[in-house]
């Protein structure tokens, strides 16, 4: 009875998460749609001021039938997905300002007595905003752009039919739209798990921070890898990996599906690759299949993850329960 009066209450508090940042968590996907959808129809406004008769269209539609139904296919869930790496980085930012005000506006607006009167322990408190970010958010922002790539595909369905073309036959049906959506959907959520110590830090720092949050967010990792470095350099003469060092690196081997390029192939133009975080690291193979996912959250690096999260989470527990109008 305890536990599931305990899971109602975390309902309710993530339902008030929601409707209080409803601005940052509904319109900011809604309107990164707009922005997408629109970029798109004004490139094809001026493919037609420029190719009114379509012929360059046309042409890049033979090339692209000349390929094999499986490589279409490939070509156009590789583009679905590449097309997610747009909509993870302005959730992310969404995702930093929320953690960042979770905890300092209930107590820069004196809020914070009020909610302490209510029924609704700090642990439940602390667990409804971190788990808004992991998982409302993500769900949130992957069903306006499921929304999006469905306008786009009609849209561009449209455009292939006018270059005398079946654009079922042609793009749709060697297409695989819900392999893309469940990857990048899969992509996201273990993303929220690998985040974890990046999520709590911003805990801690909203439990605590006495004004700018941002500064004091940003700052002591700053100042701690500058003398990390410093302290490397004078001691070995060569520079050590540091507290930024290893974040960034953290950060690019996230298993959300961050990164979309054009790779050469031939008289063909080109492919459409995309992969799991930023490829600039081989810790991890950073295919987008959801084995190389799990292999990221079931590693070492993953368990140190947790342990620094814990530590944080418990610290912004801490300071929570200590907090005051003051």
């Amino acid at each position: 009875m305890n536990i599931t009066w305990s899971v109602n209450k975390l309902k309710v508090l993530m339902r008030r998460e929601y409707w209080e940042n409803r601005g940052a968590f509904r319109n900011t996907p809604a309107i990164l749609s707009l922005i997408t959808i629109s970029f798109m129809l004004m490139g094809l406004v001026i493919k037609i001021r420029f190719d009114n008769e379509g012929y360059t269209f046309r042409e890049a539609m033979r090339l692209f039938a000349s390929q094999s139904e499986a490589m279409r296919g490939y070509e156009v869930t590789q583009s679905l997905m590449a097309l997610s790496g747009f909509f993870v980085f302005v959730m992310s930012i969404v995702i930093f300002f929320y953690l960042l005000g979770s905890l300092y506006d209930d107590r820069k607006d004196k809020s914070i007595l009020f909610w302490k009167s209510l029924p609704a322990s700090d642990e439940l408190t602390i667990a409804s905003k971190l788990f808004s970010a992991m998982f409302v958010i993500p769900v949130i922002f992957w069903l306006f752009l499921i929304a999006t790539e469905i306008i786009m595909m009609g849209i561009g369905g449209m455009m292939v039919w006018s270059a005398d073309q079946n654009p079922w036959t042609l793009v749709f049906g060697p297409a695989e739209p819900l392999k893309a959506w469940g990857l990048v959907l899969a992509g996201w959520l273990a993303n929220s798990f690998w985040m974890l110590p990046v999520y709590s830090w911003l805990l801690l720092v909203s439990s605590k921070a006495p004004r700018v949050p941002m500064l004091f967010a940003i700052l002591p990792p700053v100042i701690l890898s500058v003398l990390q470095a410093w302290i490397g350099f004078l001691r070995t003469f060569q520079l050590q990996d540091n507290v930024l060092g290893v974040t960034s690196k953290w950060i690019a081997n996230s298993p959300a599906i961050l990164a979309g390029q054009i790779t050469p192939d031939g008289d063909q133009g080109g492919n459409v690759s995309v992969s799991l975080g930023m490829p600039v690291t081989s810790t991890f193979d950073h295919a987008p299949t959801l084995a190389n996912m799990l292999d990221r959250l079931f590693s070492q690096q993953m368990l140190f993850g947790l342990i620094v999260a814990a530590v944080f989470l418990f610290a912004a527990l801490w300071f929570r329960r200590r907090a005051s109008d003051g």
